[in-house]
């Protein structure tokens, strides 16, 4: 479950989600959300943004990691996420682009925030915000993406429509049912009930 000190995961409020009472009903499947990192020293998660525009939250058990994020309105290019092309791997992005985007010449708006995350610390990542992790030793963490209503809640919708279609109509249900019609406003569907 998400830690209390973050909002509620909504796309827990997907209908189908719950057993209506039938515990041989299959639940339909979400968008993966949830991992156990573990990775060696100098391994990684290379630049990317989460996918559908999810907030995330990760906590070390064991190890350390290296944290880079900039802001949402950064060139992707500038800092080497190039469309089509694959992730750079983290150790070889701070080797290429971590000296350019932490010098005096590097426009302030584009600045990355920087941190060291240790054992029993929780990173907070927010939805849209480029980000890449290099682990500094054997690290062993776990994560968790959801969906919030705080950001860039109309550009999540987007994507869920158009990246998990079935889940989008599923949802859309959902949040109808448990009384958020101001959120499902956002989905363009008009379908009752699931």
């Amino acid at each position: 479950t998400v830690p209390k000190c973050f909002s509620r995961d909504l796309f827990e409020l997907e209908c189908g989600s719950d057993s209506d009472g039938d515990e041989t009903k299959e639940e339909e499947p979400r968008p993966p959300y949830r991992w156990v990192l573990i990775g060696p020293e100098r391994s990684g998660t290379g630049l990317h943004v989460d996918p559908l525009w999810t907030n995330a939250w990760v906590t070390v058990l064991q190890g350390r990691k290296r944290w880079l994020l900039f802001p949402p309105h950064t060139p992707h290019e500038s800092i080497g996420m190039i469309e089509g092309q694959p992730q750079i791997p983290s150790s070889i992005w701070f080797a290429d682009y971590y000296e350019k985007v932490t010098s005096t010449s590097w426009p302030a708006e584009y600045k990355p925030m920087e941190i060291l995350q240790c054992h029993g610390e929780t990173v907070f990542v927010p939805a849209g915000w480029p980000h890449l992790v290099l682990n500094l030793e054997l690290t062993v963490a776990v994560t968790h993406n959801y969906a919030s209503e705080f950001g860039p809640f109309k550009r999540m919708c987007e994507d869920v429509v158009e990246e998990e279609p079935e889940f989008a109509v599923r949802w859309y249900a959902g949040l109808k049912k448990n009384g958020r019609d101001d959120l499902a406003s956002c989905l363009p569907y008009t379908k009752k009930g699931c």
